[in-house]
């Protein structure tokens, strides 16, 4: 699976409801999105949650050396030029709330939605991290409904209550220094029970979906087992749905 420990977007100009872990706090979209952050920072992945829209074109903008007269520039307060702004292009077809991954390694300074969504419920961005996951999963699906069976065997529904999967993974040596370091880096919204962002294409020939934007059962007291003499851990990941 590939993750997304360290959301870089939570430290950017990103307005609070599209940065908010709830979907229900959704962003209405008017047109684009624009993102920025006050230096650069490395980008691989992008995460979307919670929308009604099908296609997401980005463009990532990030200081270049190649200057021309047409070129965007990133200015200072003081009015002077620091480099050139050159994109980067993507397309993004959503096939549910999760990770997506780019292809590539950006230090992005800004970046640029244009979608066909009416909403949004959260963005994220940053390196995603590839961690290998045993060939035993447990995908598993769940309600918090709560029906009740009469003295007669009649079933009476439960008021209210909501569907959602989870997802045991195991990862023997798979957390190497880089997934450490991120996952050091983005604990501050680890911690505070940040859900997410999910890419399961390397799993997707067991499961029925590839794409999850879940909590993980034990993130905010987050413990992983050393076996060997060199820097490598293994952790067992509990996750839930998340909306």
């Amino acid at each position: 699976m590939t993750i997304l420990f360290n959301d870089v977007v939570q430290k950017s100009d990103a307005p609070t409801d599209l940065v908010s872990p709830a979907l229900d706090d959704f962003f209405a979209v008017n047109g684009q999105i624009e993102i920025t952050f006050e230096e650069g920072v490395l980008i691989s992945a992008i995460g979307i949650a919670g929308t009604d829209g099908t296609v997401f074109n980005i463009r990532i903008g990030y200081l270049s050396d190649l200057v021309t007269n047409n070129d965007d520039y990133i200015i200072t307060n003081e009015g002077k030029k620091i480099g050139a702004l050159g994109w980067a292009y993507f397309r993004v077809s959503f096939i549910g709330s999760g990770l997506y991954l780019l292809g590539r390694v950006i230090r992005a300074v800004k970046i640029i939605i244009e979608t066909d969504a009416s909403f949004i419920g959260r963005i994220g961005a940053g390196i995603g991290i590839n961690i290998g996951t045993s060939v035993a999963k447990q995908p598993g699906w769940n309600t918090t409904s709560r029906p009740r069976t009469t003295m007669g065997g009649q079933v009476i529904l439960g008021a209210g209550g909501y569907n959602f999967r989870t997802l045991h993974l195991d990862s023997r040596y798979e957390l190497d220094k880089t997934a450490v370091a991120e996952l050091i880096a983005g604990y501050k919204y680890i911690g505070l029970g940040y859900p997410y962002f999910i890419d399961l294409a390397e799993e997707k020939y067991k499961l029925p979906y590839s794409k999850l934007y879940a909590i993980e059962r034990n993130q905010r007291t987050i413990a992983m087992e050393g076996g060997v003499t060199r820097f490598i851990y293994s952790k067992r990941f509990e996750f839930q749905e998340a909306f």
